[in-house]
């Protein structure tokens, strides 16, 4: 229950929701039409009653947060007593864990929580997901070779990863560029980012060299 609502004034030990506006304002600019389910507390009679409500009312749904293996992830709890779930951790970074599924048919898209990693799933795997559901069949956002500004660091772990980056357009090619911190919590890189640079497994793109991104907007 540390999530509070941007109108209500911080406590310590609190966190401003920015998920949710963050998600919804994803969902408005693709052209569908966003219903807000409301920030629900930690209790699963709680959530089960919002999901509920969401798949009698919506042709999808959308929850962020409690769908890795934490003691307190009550969402995945929930979706596996009423719906036919699949979690999963996924070999990208940010957005580890990610679960999919139906609810009384209705489509569920379990994204994980932090504010990053939120956005960045949504991306990849809901954003085309729903596109297809509304008859587009350009699913994917475009998808660029720009040339390496700066640099782009990353260390070796096994997964690809997703560098939040500020793309410019000079002299007939693309330029991307780091758009600052790249933690999973940091939004000022994302909120600044016009593109998520496709990092393969490794130490990283070296300036100058050319890397695909996926581009934003």
């Amino acid at each position: 229950d540390e999530l509070v609502d941007g109108s209500v004034p911080l406590r310590v030990g609190q966190i401003r929701d920015s998920n949710r506006p963050a998600l919804l304002a994803l969902l408005d600019e693709m052209g569908v039409v966003p219903v807000d389910l409301g920030l629900v507390a930690d209790d699963e009679e709680a959530i089960a009653a919002a999901l509920l409500g969401g798949v009698a009312g919506c042709d999808a749904v959308l929850t962020s947060g409690g769908v890795s293996m934490g003691d307190f992830d009550y969402v995945k709890a929930v979706l596996d007593r009423i719906g036919d779930m699949r979690w999963m951790q996924v070999a990208i970074r940010p957005a580890k864990p990610l679960a999919f599924g139906l609810v009384g048919g209705v489509p569920v898209f379990g994204l994980p929580g932090n504010p990053v990693s939120s956005m960045v799933s949504f991306e990849l795997f809901a954003r085309p997901a729903l596109r297809a559901m509304s008859g587009h069949t350009d699913l994917e956002r475009q998808r660029v070779q720009a040339r390496v500004v700066g640099g782009l660091k990353r260390h070796a772990d096994g997964k690809v990863h997703f560098g939040r980056v500020v793309v410019e357009y000079r002299d007939g090619r693309y330029l991307a560029a780091s758009a600052g911190g790249q933690g999973s919590h940091q939004l000022t890189a994302m909120a600044t980012a016009t593109g998520l640079a496709v990092l393969p497994d490794g130490d990283g793109v070296a300036d100058g060299d050319l890397v695909e991104v996926i581009l934003l907007g």
